[in-house]
């Protein structure tokens, strides 16, 4: 039986993704003209200030003179996905995947996408990618940690998150999630979920109402 699990603190606007850099992509064309690295680094610098309809249109150029660049790919379905256009953004990812297997930043965004259409086989096919091939990416980690727990999996999810908290200490949602994941323990380890509770509060998340009436119950003996 599935359990049921309680809201997580997961938005877009929480997670944090980078623009692929040319010199980043190693196995890039050989020959990028010079105009395509230009609009790649014009990209990047609008993505930076969150200008995605200047993005847009640097990466397509990048396209337009280099139809397989991976920077093109992966930094417009990044924008894509910022932009709230999900299936355009699941398309370039998946075809920067084709070319080139080992590329976590579309992995991690191809399994948010998946997360959120709740094809939790696909997510947890994806996010395990991008795990592999950035395994101390504290994003990666918080968002499988996810996934996994939504499969049922408590002990797994909690390893992921403890993960992803010691990669990074002041990863406000990671802590909220591994709190929820302890409240879904039978019993629910309290005193770990409180810890990482307030943990989260003091790094910036919102309180929940939900979470906070569990956390009054006395703690059970274990």
């Amino acid at each position: 039986m599935t359990r049921t699990i309680l809201p997580l603190a997961l938005l877009a606007a929480t997670f944090c993704a980078q623009p692929l850099h040319a010199q980043n992509a190693t196995r890039e064309a050989k020959f990028v003209p010079d105009i395509a690295r230009e609009a790649a680094a014009q990209g990047n610098a609008a993505f930076e200030r969150k200008d995605y309809p200047a993005a847009r249109k640097a990466y397509q150029r990048v396209l337009d003179l280099v139809p397989d660049s991976l920077v093109g790919l992966v930094n417009l379905g990044l924008v894509e996905f910022y932009s709230g256009n999900i299936a355009r953004a699941n398309e370039l990812l998946k075809k920067a995947v084709g070319l080139r297997l080992d590329n976590p930043a579309a992995w991690l965004v191809l399994g948010m996408i998946a997360m959120d259409e709740e094809k939790f086989d696909e997510a947890l096919a994806a996010l395990t990618q991008a795990a592999v091939q950035d395994p101390r990416n504290p994003r990666v980690r918080n968002f499988l940690g996810v996934v996994v727990g939504r499969k049922g999996w408590i002990d797994a999810a909690q390893s992921e998150l403890r993960r992803a908290v010691e990669l990074d200490p002041g990863y406000a949602d990671a802590h909220y999630n591994l709190a929820v994941f302890y409240l879904e323990e039978k019993p629910p380890a309290i005193e770990l979920a409180r810890r990482h509770y307030f943990r989260s509060l003091e790094l910036g998340a919102e309180k929940d109402e939900r979470i906070e009436k569990m956390l009054k119950s006395p703690a059970p003996s274990r």
